[in-house]
């Protein structure tokens, strides 16, 4: 793999996912001080998704069969699965998660976001981080809990390796 990586424009993403996968990916070599070369070693990324409708699931497996084609050691995770314990110990973390209803997180990230945001979740001093937030610009609460885990991340002392990328999902539209 050549640095900077580029996801390939026939990647299942669209041209908007793309960029914030390229930026995502190159911000995790750079912030780890590793070159991009597929001799070395794999770079961990967790990916965690949060989802009601399946949105969120669909984009982290289409993020897991990109990142396997390079030099990752990809994993996913359900939040609703997720062993919470190994979170401090991560060195990448991705998650997408999408806001459900008024502001609420997803059913399947509802244990996660509460564990998290009531301060039983532990330091993530050296946990590199981006979030991924999908929802509905007609609510008021738009991506809340996107931008609830983003900003409870950092008060963890998780490092933000790419800005939160809101996204408004049209049912119709490429997120879909």
């Amino acid at each position: 793999m050549v640095f900077p990586i580029q996801i390939p424009s026939d990647a299942p993403f669209t041209a908007e996912q793309r960029a914030w996968l390229n930026d995502f990916l190159n911000q995790v070599f750079s912030s780890l001080g590793q070159s991009a070369a597929a001799s070395g070693p794999s770079v961990p990324v967790t990916v965690l998704y949060g989802s009601q409708t399946g949105t969120a699931e669909g984009l982290a497996k289409k993020l897991i069969k990109t990142l396997k084609k390079g030099n990752f050691a990809p994993e996913i995770h359900d939040l609703a699965t997720y062993d919470r314990s190994r979170l401090a110990s991560e060195k990448n973390v991705l998650i997408i998660t999408s806001t459900y209803g008024d502001g609420e997180p997803p059913d399947s990230a509802a244990e996660f976001h509460a564990w998290l945001l009531n301060g039983s979740a532990p330091k993530l001093d050296g946990v590199s981080y981006s979030i991924l937030a999908l929802g509905d610009s007609s609510y008021p609460d738009f991506c809340k809990c996107g931008v609830e885990f983003d900003t409870r991340f950092a008060e963890l002392g998780a490092t933000c390796i790419h800005p939160r990328v809101d996204v408004d999902v049209d049912a119709d539209g490429p997120y879909a």
